[in-house]
């Protein structure tokens, strides 16, 4: 049953990676900074985003299978993010997406690594409220979908 699981979470986990992939291929030079609906962030600012979440994810994920928690009760994603993207001013998006797409291999090495009881461990998720490792998992699925959708709004 664990394997079923892990499988369910892998297939959302790539599936939710390709629809990115497929999408940041139709962005050309001129698209970059195109304004996406979502906080007047622009394609490639959310390209940063997605990249230095998901590589912010790996370690929480990590921590929260090992019965370490989440992410710190007070974590404000927002102020997170208005970070994140002062630090990554003008990023490369060949690079950005490099690291995105490392970053993604390295949650999925994670996950074949753990086993069901790391699936139940809980934490403190970025969204505000508790749950489990598999909670989380599917925390970066819905993140994905979400910027995704904001990307391809800006592209229309």
């Amino acid at each position: 049953m664990p394997q079923d699981r892990k499988l369910a979470i892998r297939e959302e986990l790539v599936e939710a990676q390709r629809d990115l992939l497929e999408t940041l291929d139709r962005i050309g030079p001129e698209d970059w900074l195109r304004t996406s609906p979502n906080e007047g962030w622009t394609v490639r600012d959310l390209l940063t985003h997605l990249t230095t979440s998901e590589t912010g994810f790996v370690p929480s994920l990590r921590r929260m299978a090992a019965g370490q928690g989440g992410v710190p009760p007070d974590f404000d994603p927002n102020r997170w993010n208005a970070s994140q993207l002062r630090r990554r001013a003008d990023p490369d998006p060949v690079q950005l997406r490099s690291e995105l797409e490392a970053s993604h291999a390295e949650m999925l090495v994670l996950l074949e690594s753990i086993d069901d009881a790391a699936l139940d461990q809980t934490g403190h998720l970025s969204t505000g409220v508790d749950g489990s490792t598999e909670d989380n998992f599917h925390v970066v699925a819905d993140h994905k979908r979400i910027h995704t959708g904001d990307i391809r709004a800006a592209l229309l």
